[in-house]
Order: structure tokens, then C-alpha cells, then sequence
């Protein structure tokens, strides 16, 4: 039979010379009083199914009931002990190692839940600031009027403020303002951009033509045109006054169409309206453009004084 060194394992020993003696582990466990159960992990080496307080006394007693020597028993289990160091300390650092891995894992999930909060956090500041911090409208931009100005449209004659039987002279001149009697125009909505008196008006390729253009005219019923051209932003109107010495004797209202438009008006002069007389154009109470001329009565000699 091989030595207990040779074989190295006392579980082995053991059972190695109980075979040999052809005894049972009943027999062994009757003669020890210790159960079967923990003989065969004595055999098989699986003393970490021991209480090791009694891993000693279980081996000596079974040395003993087999007439074996039980120092040398104990002595080869140290040896076999000493022997699985090794492994019980890689055991020992794989324990380690996973427990430094779960205490890894632990303090990450702590992290992410960490950053998660303060995630939350910054969100709900945001949105709280955007909530309480006032929106200002945006400017639109506004499109840049166009500089070129809209074709005027054909020329639109006003009715006569007054019938008259009085033959008109055909004589024709162009349309002129008396830049010495017209007043500042203070309003924006119209302007008059031409002005004139005369006797007549007649149309030619569309437009208004004034005829017979003077400052003085015969008190001999003649008629008395006041054409003027007006430019319009916008529909309105305005109202053409015929003053005879300082006082108002004829009104016209005249409604007006953007974006340009050529009117009139006329009246009769009696041979007993000589004097000073003045023609005007009124937007509401302001006067946008003033005429002046003299009525001289038929008796005279003079001429028309043409401008």
C-alpha cells in the first residue's frame, strides 16, 4: 500500500486503508460515533462541509478505529491544506474582484441617477425662465414704396357751376399756376400741381386744354374758367370758392380720384361784377391754392392783359 505522502490526500489515505481492511463506512461510523455523512466528506476531501473545530478530532478518531498513527494523519491534512492555499487565495481575489465590480456597478447607477437630477433640474429652470421672461414682438419689415409714380388716368371734366348762352373763344394756351397768388399748400392728401383762368377749355388727345388765359376779363356775361389739376394720395374732395370783393358769391364740390385728375368750374360775369375778384381751391377749411384777377365793365376800352 502507498504511503500517506505518496497519495498526499488524507480523505484518500483514509479510505485508501479502510478498502484495504475491508470495513465499511457504517462499521467506521458505529466504532467513531460519527455519521456516515461526514465520513465521506472526510474521504472526498470536502472538510468546508466540516465545523473546523472538529476536522481534528473527526481524523484522529478515524486513524484510531483503523490502527493508524493520528499525528500523521493531522499532519497530512496541514500539508494538503497549506497546499490549497493558492487557489483559496485566487478564490479569495476572484471574490474580491467581483465584489470591487458590483461596488463599481453600485456607484454607477448612483452616478447616472445623479446626473439625471440635475438633467431635471436644469430643464425645469429653463422652462421657468423662458415662462416668466417677456416676448417681444418682432418688427415686420415694411416694403420700400415704389419710386415710380402709376400712369395718370385720361382727364375727367367737372359739370359747369353755372349755364351761360356766351359763345367760348378758341384761342388755346397751356395750363400755367400764378405762382404770386397761390398760397402754400399745407395739405398732403392733395396738391395742385397746375392752375389758370380763362375762357374757355377744350380737350385735345385726352387732356384738359384751358383757352383765352387773362387776368382781366369784360363784365359782359363772359364765362370765367378756373381749371386745375390736382394730384390725390387718396378719394376725397375739394371745392373750388369765387370770391367778388372779399365775398364768397359761388362754391363748387369737387370729389376727387387718386392717383391725378383735371377739373373745373366757371362763372358767369353780370355787368355789375367789376372789381377784384379771386378764384380759390379749399381742402376743408385750408386753402390749397388762390387766383386773383380783375372783372372790368364793357364800357372800358382796355384789352384782356394776357399772362
Amino acid at each position: 500500500m502507498e504511503s500517506a505522502e505518496a497519495i498526499g490526500s488524507p480523505g484518500k489515505y483514509l479510505k485508501a486503508e479502510r478498502e484495504s481492511q475491508r470495513l465499511s463506512l457504517k462499521q467506521i461510523a458505529d466504532a467513531t460515533r460519527i455519521r456516515e455523512v461526514m465520513l465521506k466528506a472526510i474521504e472526498e476531501d470536502r472538510y468546508e462541509n466540516l465545523a473546523s473545530t472538529y476536522v481534528k478530532g473527526f481524523l484522529s478518531a478515524y486513524a484510531r478505529c483503523l490502527g493508524l498513527n493520528p499525528n500523521d494523519v493531522i499532519l497530512l491534512h496541514q500539508k494538503y491544506t497549506e497546499s490549497l492555499t493558492p487557489s483559496k487565495m485566487l478564490v479569495s481575489k476572484k471574490w474580491s474582484t467581483s465584489g470591487k465590480k458590483r461596488v463599481n456597478v453600485r456607484f454607477l447607477a448612483i452616478s447616472i441617477f445623479a446626473a439625471l437630477l440635475i438633467a431635471v433640474f436644469i430643464y425645469a429652470s429653463l422652462k421657468l425662465v423662458h415662462r416668466v421672461s417677456p416676448s417681444f414682438p418682432k418688427k415686420e419689415s415694411m416694403p420700400a414704396p415704389s419710386s415710380s409714380a402709376p400712369p395718370s388716368p385720361p382727364i375727367q371734366e367737372e359739370a359747369k357751376t353755372q349755364t351761360s348762352n356766351q359763345p367760348e373763344k378758341n384761342q388755346t394756351q397751356p395750363m400755367e399756376i400764378n405762382s404770386k397768388d397761390t398760397v402754400p399748400q399745407e395739405s398732403v392728401q392733395f396738391k395742385v400741381t397746375e392752375a389758370g383762368l380763362g375762357t374757355g377749355i377744350e380737350r385735345k388727345d385726352g387732356f384738359l386744354i384751358l383757352t383765352g388765359k387773362s387776368s382781366e376779363f369784360v363784365c359782359n356775361n363772359p364765362k370765367v374758367y378756373f381749371v386745375t389739376r390736382i394730384k390725390a394720395e387718396k378719394k376725397g374732395k375739394i371745392v373750388h370758392v369765387w370770391l367778388w370783393q372779399g365775398q364768397e358769391l359761388h362754391k363748387k364740390e369737387i370729389e376727387i380720384m387718386p392717383p391725378a385728375l383735371s377739373v373745373y368750374s366757371f362763372v358767369t360775369l353780370k355787368p355789375s361784377q367789376a372789381g377784384n375778384w379771386i378764384a380759390e381751391v379749399r381742402y376743408g377749411d385750408k386753402v390749397i391754392v388762390s387766383l386773383s384777377f380783375k372783372a372790368i365793365e364793357a364800357t372800358s376800352h382796355s384789352t384782356h392783359k394776357k399772362y
